[in-house]
C-alpha cells in the first residue's frame, strides 16, 4: 500500500490535469475561415441561432463571448458549438465551405470554446 501522501498527490494530480494549458491544447476546433464574407458569416449565425441548433446566449450582450462584439468572433463560437455537439465530423464544420479547423484553443477570457 502507498503512503497517504502519495495517494493524495495522485488524486490531486488527476483532478487538476484539466486545468493545465498543455492538457487543453489537445483538441480540434471549428472556426470561420478568414476568407468568409460578412454575408456568409451572418447566414451561418442566422441558421445556427435562428433555428435553435446551438445555444447563442453566450454571444448575446452580457454573455461571456459577446466581446469582442464582432461578427467573426460570434460566428466562430457558434460554429464550434455546432461542430462539437454534432459528431466532430468534417461535415459538421463545412458551413458551405466557410468552416476551418484549428488546433490551438481559441478560448479567451471567460469565453471558453468547447472541445
Amino acid at each position: 500500500m502507498w503512503p497517504p501522501s502519495i495517494l493524495i498527490f495522485l488524486i490531486l494530480s488527476i483532478l487538476s490535469i484539466n486545468h493545465l494549458p498543455l492538457a487543453r491544447a489537445r483538441g480540434q476546433w471549428c472556426v470561420v475561415s478568414p476568407s468568409a464574407t460578412d454575408a456568409q458569416m451572418q447566414a451561418n449565425i442566422d441558421w445556427l441561432c435562428g433555428h435553435g441548433h446551438v445555444d447563442c446566449i453566450p454571444i448575446k450582450p452580457g454573455g461571456p463571448c459577446f466581446e469582442p462584439n464582432n461578427l467573426r468572433s460570434h460566428v466562430s463560437f457558434v460554429m464550434n458549438q455546432y461542430y462539437q455537439y454534432n459528431g466532430k465530423t468534417e461535415k459538421a464544420c463545412y458551413f458551405r465551405n466557410t468552416g476551418i479547423f484549428v488546433f490551438k484553443d481559441p478560448s479567451y477570457g471567460d469565453c471558453e470554446y468547447d472541445y
